[in-house]
């Protein structure tokens, strides 16, 4: 069961981000038609702190190829802005985690 559910953004029928989260973990997820697109998602909803994200992302042959993905890990935080490329009929996804500081 999730804490907490966010649509970021959307078109119906077009695309649409969305970020759920459970615990201290976030999980975005967007999705487009058959138009490929560019979007920029808004990580304010974010606590203060650091945060570690990991996401899969449609890769250059994504178009030709299903099974054409990028994955990448990167620090974000609340005044992060992320621009993403979804092929047609494309997909991306990330989990967000804090990153912990200091002692145990």
């Amino acid at each position: 069961m999730w804490d907490e559910t966010r649509v970021i953004d959307g078109r119906i029928g077009d695309y649409v981000v969305v970020a759920r989260r459970k615990g201290n973990d976030w999980y975005l997820g967007a999705m487009t038609d058959w138009t490929p697109r560019a979007l920029t998602i808004d990580l304010s909803f974010l606590n203060e702190g650091s945060y570690s994200m990991t996401t899969y992302e449609d890769g250059p042959d994504a178009a030709r190829s299903g099974s054409d993905y990028r994955k990448t890990v990167s620090a974000v935080n609340g005044k992060t802005r992320l621009l993403i490329n979804l092929a047609p009929g494309g997909g991306w996804v990330a989990r967000v985690r804090a990153q912990m500081t200091g002692g145990r």
